[in-house]
């Protein structure tokens, strides 16, 4: 007959070999999918729901760190659904702040989280989060701290052994591996996307002769590719300080009553040295990411009610070296930041542009002359498409 002692040495083995065969199961399953490509987010949910039964926890959640500096509960496994949920949920505090009571680039390991010795925000933390026990992990690739995986108990507190700590960070290790992947991933397959369709776009400007024509194509395409609501190419006049519109292009299911309707009511010609961020692009030459978030309050209402947008790119379009229009996309859905692959793709469209003029450069010199007659005469509301506002 076993001892105590002898029986809780027995619970232990057997309590390792569970462990050490779910961390086999996790790693086996991430390693198979990794020669293809991997749902990280899919793959996320199975890795809590396992977690979560494995430790015999009351939750299981993957918490990651926002743009904005807090925390964010972004999957999360319950034991039943009498342990309050917490998905999806922004915890107000900020990381900087709470770095200096809790090093988050290593476990933390909490068995009361109401004990007094506990500076009072870490408490507060474990409490929004309705948390008795928590033992957290990071996911550390190189010096970034990708998320952390949080075990929770919630109606009774815990002790957490060493074996279970580092049971979890082999975990955590390998999800940082399985993130290296597919990020590598989705950045060479969203390269070659782009690749290929900046040369589809070379093509058909290479095909057409008649640049306006060519030009609603290139637009068309452009909005087909970064989901924009509408596009416009403006050109710049010889002493670069007026804008006239050389083309415009919607989507389908855009709305620009308004938008068209200040181009009829004021001309295709605007007076850009009164706007700061226009004078920025053609004399730095980069690309102005605009987000509404970032603008003063009245200049965003004129920008969500009169040009309907939420967000926008501005990349200048350049011909011998020189800053000859701007090409602009419009969003009407807001957003919180531009990936770097669609301010590629902007870039790589208004450089195409840019070349098919300065191999014609005729056709910019008719660009250029048709919105000096039009500034002279109002002739011609958009260049290139008839009748007016034609998409």
């Amino acid at each position: 007959m076993q001892s105590a002692a002898e029986t809780d040495q027995t619970l232990s083995i057997e309590r390792k070999l569970k462990l050490h065969e779910a961390r086999e199961s996790i790693i086996g399953r991430l390693a198979a999918n990794l020669p293809t490509s991997i749902n990280l987010d899919t793959f996320l949910k199975v890795v809590v729901a396992e977690l979560g039964r494995m430790m015999e926890v009351d939750r299981c959640d993957i918490i990651k760190l926002s743009p904005e500096g807090e925390l964010r509960i972004s999957h999360e496994w319950r034991a039943s659904e009498t342990v309050p949920s917490s998905l999806g949920a922004r915890i107000p505090v900020d990381v900087a702040t709470l770095s200096q009571y809790l090093d988050i680039r290593q476990p933390i390991k909490l068995d009361d989280t109401s004990a007094p010795e506990h500076d009072h925000k870490v408490r507060f933390f474990a409490k929004s989060l309705g948390t008795r026990s928590l033992l957290v992990v990071p996911v550390v690739l190189a010096d970034e701290v990708l998320g952390l995986i949080g075990l929770h108990h919630t109606r009774t507190t815990r002790h957490w052994s060493d074996e279970e700590v580092a049971f979890l960070v082999s975990i955590a290790m390998q999800l940082a591996i399985g993130y290296q992947y597919t990020r590598i991933y989705n950045d060479k397959k969203r390269e070659a996307e782009t690749t290929k369709a900046l040369l589809e776009i070379a093509n058909a400007l290479n095909a057409r002769s008649d640049f306006g024509e060519v030009t609603s194509a290139v637009l068309e395409r452009a909005l087909s590719l970064v989901g924009a609501d509408y596009c416009a190419l403006g050109v710049l006049d010889a002493g670069e300080k007026r804008l006239s519109l050389a083309a415009f292009k919607a989507a389908p299911h855009a709305t620009t009553d308004n938008v068209r309707g200040l181009i009829e009511a004021h001309g295709q010609s605007l007076d850009i040295t009164g706007i700061p961020a226009m004078v920025e692009v053609l004399s730095q030459g980069r690309t102005l990411k605009l987000l509404e978030s970032d603008l003063p309050l009245p200049m965003r209402v004129m920008f969500n009610a009169t040009l309907g947008g939420r967000a926008a790119l501005v990349a200048p379009v350049r011909i011998g070296g020189h800053t000859f229009g701007l090409l602009g996309l419009v969003w009407s859905e807001p957003r919180e930041q531009f990936k770097d692959h669609e301010v590629a793709l902007v870039e790589g469209i208004a450089d195409q542009i840019g070349t098919a003029l300065e191999r014609d450069h005729l056709s910019a010199e008719v660009m250029r002359l048709k919105s000096a007659l039009h500034e002279r005469y109002g002739e011609d509301r958009i260049i290139g498409q008839a009748p007016c506002w034609q998409t």
